[in-house]
This record gives structure tokens, sequence and C-alpha cells, in this order.
């Protein structure tokens, strides 16, 4: 049974953004997507292998140093409960300027898939792009 707490909804998706975000490691990320998975952005959406997306993620800490940024962090969450197996969830990170300058603001969202004890993402969808630098 799923627990329906705001609360504990929170803190669960909270921990999975905050795993999500941190990591370039392909190992750590490959359970966290289904396969294949919805990626969409500016240009549409379209399915994705899971092995092809994890094997972009160590390019992604180079994509933020090319556009002038450091390693984001996580600011915020709002999510919703959909039914019993889905959680919408939005994650706006903060991401450094690597010069001075305030930080720049990004956002995602993600449609989880919940068994219970762990988030799948189903759709990952990435609300704009990197500045350039």
């Amino acid at each position: 049974m799923h627990d329906t707490s705001p609360a504990s909804l929170d803190d669960r998706v909270r921990a999975f953004l905050t795993t999500f975000s941190g990591g370039t490691d392909p190992a750590a990320a490959g359970d966290t997507f289904t396969d294949p998975f919805l990626l969409a952005d500016r240009t549409g959406a379209r399915p994705v292998p899971r092995a092809a997306f994890l094997a972009a993620l160590p390019g992604r800490e180079q994509a933020f140093r090319d556009a002038g940024l450091g390693t984001p962090v996580l600011a915020g969450i709002d999510c919703q409960r959909l039914d019993e197996t889905y959680v919408l969830a939005r994650g706006d990170w903060d991401a450094p300027r690597s010069q001075d300058g305030e930080p720049v603001r990004l956002a995602s969202s993600f449609l989880l898939h919940d068994d219970g004890n762990a988030f799948r993402v189903v759709l990952y969808l990435t609300h704009q792009g990197l500045p350039t630098a």
C-alpha cells in the first residue's frame, strides 16, 4: 500500500530528485528510468532507450561547464499523486554561474511510476535548455 500523506510523498520525491540531480554515474541512475522512457523538451517528445540516455549522462557536467554553470542544486519541489501508481513531480534547481552573477534557475518535470518502494521515470520533461555562456 502506498503512503498517501503529503509529507511522506514530498520527502520521497525530494530524496529521489536529489539523487537524480547529483548523479552522472550511469550504474547508479540505471534503475531510475523505465526502458524506454519519454524525453520531452521544446523540440517535442521522443522515446529514448535507457542505455542511450545513461551513456550521455557523463557529458552533462561538461555541458554545464560549457554553459558557464556549476553543479545544479535542488531548490524546490512540487509533487502530486495522480493515482495509486503515478506521481507528477516538478523540480527546480539553481545552477551557480562560474562567473559572478545570480544562479540560473532550471526546471524539469517527471511522471514517476511508484511501485511503493521506488520511483522510476516514465516521462522526463526539461522546461528550458542550458543558457549559452
